[in-house]
């Protein structure tokens, strides 16, 4: 089966020439697709000179625009996304394809740990919980960014309702709320991370208020009165 690679991209350009390396070297990459979501740096040049498609937003729309956008030029059978600063570990890509060919997953998560120390994890826990008492699901890195899903559910996630860095969370919910199998699978993914100084502590409190407001605005189960 073809697959598509989408790699949304925000100020990146410290990493994304490696990362994009790192999956044309694994041969397991029907096409990459990158998409610079509004980038003050060269990282639309960079995705431009080295991914089969580069699109580029004028100004920042967040990851879930970014994501949409790229999975919409996908023509593989298989959708993977990537984060942008996995640099070598993105070889492993092809980890999250196996359940999706042996029939025992519908959205595959692959665990990714972080090179810099970072916070306390008060954000990683608030959406385990939620995940646990909504849908009785547990998942060891739920924010993870590494994800892989047929071309068949691409409207079910193409059309959910997410915002920004509300992603990850919402397409838990809403692959659990359309009867999807989700499985985690352990791959040695290493991002960069933001550490734990002011630009970490920054990014961390961004990411907990654009969840918190998702989870806000569309993250109740049909059943929950409102």
């Amino acid at each position: 089966m073809n697959v598509s690679v989408i790699i949304p991209a925000f100020n990146e350009e410290h990493h994304i020439r490696k990362t994009i390396h790192a999956v044309r070297q694994g041969g397991w990459a029907g096409e990459i697709i990158g998409v610079n979501d509004g980038s003050r740096d060269r990282t639309g040049r960079m995705l431009e000179q080295s991914c089969d498609t580069a699109i580029s937003f004028i100004k920042n729309h967040g990851k879930t625009a970014a994501a949409k956008a790229g999975w919409m030029a996908a023509s593989g059978d298989v959708i993977v996304t990537l984060d942008a600063d996995l640099r070598e570990s993105a070889v492993h890509g092809m980890a999250l394809l196996e359940p999706l060919y042996l029939g025992t997953a519908d959205l595959v998560i692959g665990t990714a740990h972080s090179r810099k120390q970072e916070g306390m994890g008060i954000l990683k826990k608030r959406v385990q919980y939620v995940l646990k008492e909504r849908c009785g699901l547990s998942l060891n890195m739920p924010l993870s960014g590494q994800r892989a899903f047929f071309r068949k559910h691409l409207d079910l996630f193409q059309h959910l309702k997410a915002e920004r860095f509300g992603l990850e969370t919402m397409m838990n919910l809403h692959a659990h709320e359309t009867g999807l199998l989700i499985q985690e699978v352990e791959a040695p993914f290493i991002h960069q991370g933001k550490g734990a100084g002011l630009t970490g502590f920054i990014h961390r409190g961004r990411q907990w208020l654009e969840v918190e407001r998702c989870l806000r605005k569309y993250g109740r189960s049909p059943s929950t009165p409102r």
